[in-house]
């Protein structure tokens, strides 16, 4: 319960402090979840967001209207707090309690990685998941030797995706190799880290499918091999975590990489903070979400082995098939073949034809907006159908439910 300042009227309305960094467009994703349990619940939610400058000290990127967490507590006292990324350790809110005059810590539900703190409450997106997405494509390449690109050894994140990978690789009867160096606390990879991925590269067997810590790693990786001569997807293939678009289609090659469902894990959190509001002595079990998909780009189309034309169409395909009155034909003229020919060789080599590519790439991106919440009729429009109920019927072909009970499901989770 909450207790206005003026009236001294006991209300069902719970203030949340929402505090995350500013991180691309992870935050937007995880955030979208959040907002849609705070709408349902009435939740008085605060957004802050901040990051550490290089002495450690938070500085606001978003005015609080307090210079300072103490100041922040004292003017909101929060009922909760939800902390992505890890932002504030746990010790950093609880003296900002202590200084607001707060009887206790309020309860804390952490997004997005593992939190090493005891008895700390987390969500976070699952490493087998992970794991199993970036083998299960890696296996695809035939190679026999396998290797796992840290961030940091100080990154619990880090360590375990790279724990649940090598197991994959030893149960598949594969030679797993580790990489002996790793990234220090800055943040974003350092020229000591390039140069460290760059012999590791040079001194690796090949061929050999990497996975990557993250999609930042993921592009080291791509730029070190390059500067190499290492052919990808031939000698090395790669495929990291996060799909943040501005880095996977910005490398080259394009970076294969697998998707976290972040609205899920924003939703899972604020449902243990609201679970923990209602029962304050019993603190929920922390929670692992699963990965949505895996994004094949160029890093392990290893059809390009087999027909650069087709690993072409594939990729302009998955860039430009949700807009407007994309067709097959548009494909079919990075080809440089007739349509017939076209045709043929795209189905004999991907396994499908041009138009179902299409479709893929479009009912995967809407299952993306839907499970954010975005209304289907805006989906539909987003994914460049010209109706709903074209839509509607293409979905549930591919998926095999209606988007209205596919959606209901998915919500859900």
């Amino acid at each position: 319960m909450t207790e206005t300042a003026t009236t001294g009227i006991h209300t069902d309305v719970k203030t949340v402090l929402l505090v995350a960094p500013l991180v691309g467009n992870i935050l937007p994703r995880i955030m979208s979840g959040v907002y849609r349990l705070a709408e349902s619940r009435r939740w008085n939610l605060h957004s802050l967001i901040c990051n550490r400058d290089p002495a450690g000290d938070l500085v606001f990127l978003r005015p609080p209207g307090a210079s300072s967490l103490a100041e922040i507590f004292a003017l909101l006292k929060p009922d909760g707090v939800l902390d992505v990324l890890h932002i504030i350790p746990p010790a950093d809110i609880r003296a900002a309690a202590r200084a607001a005059g707060m009887r206790a810590m309020p309860p804390v539900v952490h997004i997005g990685e593992p939190e090493s703190a005891k008895g700390a409450v987390y969500v976070h997106g699952d490493p087998e998941s992970f794991a199993g997405f970036a083998m299960r494509e890696l296996l695809q390449s035939g190679f026999h030797d396998f290797a796992y690109v840290s961030f940091s050894p100080n990154k619990p994140w880090s360590a375990v995706r790279g724990e649940a990978f090598a197991r994959l690789v030893s149960l598949s009867g594969r030679r797993f190799h580790a990489f002996p160096n790793a990234e220090p606390e800055s943040g974003r990879p350092s020229d000591d880290f390039v140069g460290a991925v760059s012999r590791f590269l040079a001194s690796m067997p090949r061929p050999c499918g990497i996975f990557a810590a993250n999609d930042a790693v993921g592009e080291v990786v791509l730029n070190a091999a390059h500067a190499l001569g290492i052919g990808v997807p031939g000698e090395i293939a790669v495929v990291s975590v996060d799909d943040l678009a501005h880095i996977c289609d910005a490398t080259r090659p394009t970076l294969s990489s697998v998707r976290r469902d972040l609205e899920a894990e924003g939703r899972a959190a604020a449902e243990l903070l609201d679970k923990w509001l209602d029962a304050p002595s019993r603190a929920p079990r922390p929670r692992a979400i699963p990965a949505v998909s895996l994004v094949r780009r160029v890093s392990t189309q290893f059809s390009a082995l087999r027909d650069e034309r087709v690993s072409r169409a594939q990729e302009f395909i998955r860039l430009h098939a949700c807009e407007e009155g994309f067709a097959p034909l548009d494909a079919i003229r990075t080809m440089f073949l007739s349509r017939s020919a076209a045709d043929r060789i795209f189905r004999r080599v991907a396994g499908r034809p041009i138009l179902r590519e299409i479709h893929a790439v479009r009912i995967e991106r809407a299952m993306e907006r839907l499970r954010a919440g975005i209304p289907p009729d805006a989906v539909a429009a987003e994914c460049g159908y010209s109706s709903y109920l074209d839509f509607r019927r293409v979905f549930r072909r591919v998926v095999g439910k209606p988007v209205g009970a596919w959606t209901k499901v998915a919500l859900k989770r």
